[in-house]
Order: structure tokens, then sequence, then C-alpha cells
């Protein structure tokens, strides 16, 4: 058994998120159907059309029924995030 981690995520304003297509966690209050509690793995998408100059987007996929199915990167309309955080890095399996 690996020891715990004293890792602590820390949840940062969004105004600090990276905009570089790096994978983060999202929370967005709000957010219908089991999201896990609301956290969603997401990524900027740049679009120089946009007054905003992109917008965020989640490999959740359709959140119908209470059930969330996995699916490209997708924009919703819901997801508003108001924190993000680093992703952990993955378990050191040996």
């Amino acid at each position: 058994m690996s020891e715990p981690s004293n890792d602590i995520l820390v949840w940062q304003p969004m105004n600090t998120a990276p905009k570089d297509a790096v994978p983060v966690l999202l929370f967005c209050p709000g957010l219908k159907g089991h999201a896990c509690r609301e956290i969603v793995v997401g990524v900027w998408q740049f679009d120089a059309n946009r007054r905003t100059f992109g917008y965020w987007v989640s490999d959740v996929g359709a959140l119908d029924n209470g059930f969330a199915e996995t699916g490209p990167w997708i924009e919703y309309h819901e997801l508003h995030p108001e924190r993000w955080a680093p992703l952990p890095p993955p378990p050191d399996i040996k």
C-alpha cells in the first residue's frame, strides 16, 4: 500500500486559470446530473470571434437524467466554472 499524499487540492479563482489547452478541474455550481459534485475536467477553447476570446469546454458529455456520458470536448451553456484546480498526477503504479 502506498503512503498517503500530503498534496492538498487548492481551488483557485478563474482569472488565474491557464488558457493554454491544459486540462484542469472545474468547479461549476449548478451543473445538473451526477457530474461528481459539480466538478468536471475542462479546458479553455480559444475563439477569436468571441468577445471573451474563448470559452470553457468539458468532456463530460450529455448530462441527461442524472447520468453523464463521456464524449468529445463540448461547450455547455450550463458550464460556468467559478473555481479551478490543477489535475492531480496519476497514481504511481508499480
